[in-house]
């Protein structure tokens, strides 16, 4: 079992597991509450500090100061998880650093576990001891930081909180199913902030992904308890160090951080000079891991001449009891309905969704943008991909292509479409992934080839780490040669 035994360095503001609307005075004295403790490694020392999670964390050390204002959100968890009773302990520290050039007043964490009822239950929070006036509000979606006093730019605050998670058992993303475990915005987080709209946080619709993030590193202690032989962890990041029954993973500048778990995968790699991908299947499709995982090499490469480097050089490809592929930066999920419909061509959805998900790596990961309000800009870029793709290998398949991918469902509405203007799934992809792969055609075929390219590989590499926007995206093909392309925005977009 991890030690209970943790360091109190800082004031402690601590929350009892109900979500309701509240507001929690900072306390005199750290100490625990209705028998939870929570971790509070120091400023200079942010490491998770039990027994075990010790061995694994030792060489682990700051690559900044505390103060500086480029250190993007760090994220500690320390994580024991029942397999078998499908719950999870969690001792988290954030470490953040305001880089919104205004001092912070109000500090959001959302909570993406309690968007479903009773997974989420909060045991404790805590600030450290420089913000000693710091008052807490929670509700059933996001805890709010009233920080006092205020968080200067440039300066450093670390969280701390201690929670459970009781996985629901479903086809989602977050949960389980009687073969596996899916754990993708399992964490609490603190979203991106923008300076024209302040903090970025959108509820969920009914379609789509609405949850936006920001680059930040991830440090994940993961121990099964109890120890559980033969379950086999998909991860985000390749596994960093092993103690026992513990595995730590570590991943700087990435969106998020997923896992996938199961006594009954079967790993398949490939590898090349810029991508190392693990596939994650179930027995019955063991063959196709590998082909999954030399498709997503070949579609790296392919990609990496197309839009330039990505500093991503790890994919998790996981074979998934849930209704559609997702992705996440670092691992992504595909329904078993794609391994169960392939065949030995390229004409099929398994193909074409390993090279979807593979292109999110670069557009969702590597350049992000906001998924409820402009979704087309990783979605129709990521279907247009595909063609890209064909293009190159399957030259004779182009026509196929756009038959069977587009031209078949007939696909109308605006390209730009929010995911709160659409209440079924078929008119959302029509729109935003189908008429925007047309968008994308008539946006090449107007520019001209190498104009195109180069604006593309121009978007790919305009990340910097912030969230990206449609003006952002026209700009970096302005940039090209003047052309008028005010019509294509007027057939596309509303």
């Amino acid at each position: 079992m991890r030690s209970a035994v943790r360091v109190w360095a800082y004031l402690a503001v601590l929350a009892m597991i109900s979500l309701a609307a509240c507001t929690l005075p900072a306390a005199d004295t750290p100490g625990p509450m209705a028998g939870n403790t929570l971790a509070a490694p120091t400023i200079d020392q942010p490491h998770p500090p039990s027994e075990e999670s010790a061995l694994l964390w030792g060489e682990i050390t700051p690559t900044t100061s505390a103060d500086d204002p480029l250190m993007p959100p760090q994220y500690y968890l320390d994580v024991a998880l029942d397999y078998t009773a499908k719950t999870l302990t969690v001792l988290q520290t954030i470490s953040y650093t305001n880089n919104t050039g205004h001092p912070i007043t109000n500090l959001p964490l959302v909570l993406p576990p309690s968007s479903t009822e009773g997974v989420f239950s909060l045991g404790a929070l805590q600030i450290d001891r420089g913000f000693p006036g710091t008052q807490v509000n929670i509700d059933h979606a996001q805890i709010e930081l009233h920080l006092d006093p205020a968080l200067e730019p440039g300066r450093h605050v670390e969280i701390n909180l201690d929670y459970a998670l009781n996985l629901p058992q479903g086809s989602g993303a977050l949960g389980y199913t009687d073969r596996q475990v899916l754990l993708a915005d399992w964490f609490p987080i603190i979203p991106p902030y923008q300076e024209d709209a302040g903090w970025v946080i959108h509820p969920p619709g009914q379609v789509g992904e609405h949850r936006v993030y920001q680059l930040s590193h991830f440090h994940l202690n993961l121990c099964l308890e109890p120890a559980q032989e033969g379950l086999i962890i998909a991860a985000s990041a390749p596994l960093s160090n092993q103690q026992g029954n513990c595995y730590r993973y570590s991943a700087r500048d990435r969106r998020n951080f997923t896992l996938g778990i199961s006594p009954y995968y079967q790993v398949s790699s490939a590898s090349s000079a810029l991508v190392t991908v693990h596939a994650y299947t179930f027995p019955e499709h063991t063959s196709l891991g590998l082909r999954a995982a030399e498709l997503a090499v070949t579609a790296w490469a392919s990609f990496s001449d197309l839009y330039g480097d990505n500093q991503r050089d790890f994919l998790s490809i996981v074979e998934a009891d849930i209704f559609d592929g997702l992705e996440t930066d670092g691992l992504v999920f595909l329904s078993e309905w794609y391994y169960q419909t392939a065949d030995p061509t390229p004409q099929n959805y398994f193909e074409l969704l390993v090279v979807h998900e593979t292109a999110h790596q670069w557009f969702y990961a590597l350049v992000h943008n906001d998924q409820a309000q402009e979704p087309w800009l990783d979605e129709a870029l990521a279907t247009y991909s595909e063609l890209l793709f064909y293009e190159r290998h399957h030259p004779e398949l182009v026509g196929w292509w756009w038959d069977f991918r587009v031209m078949t469902h007939q696909p109308e509405g605006a390209v730009n479409a929010t995911i709160y203007e659409h209440s079924q799934y078929r008119p959302y992809i029509n729109a935003v992934y189908l008429l925007g792969a047309q968008f994308m055609q008539a946006w090449r075929d107007e520019l001209g080839e190498a104009a195109f390219f180069e604006g593309m590989q121009r978007h790919a590499q305009s990340g910097a780490g912030k969230v990206r926007s449609a003006e952002d995206f026209k700009a970096a093909f302005f940039a090209t040669p003047d052309v008028d392309l005010s019509h294509i925005l007027a057939e596309f977009f509303r």
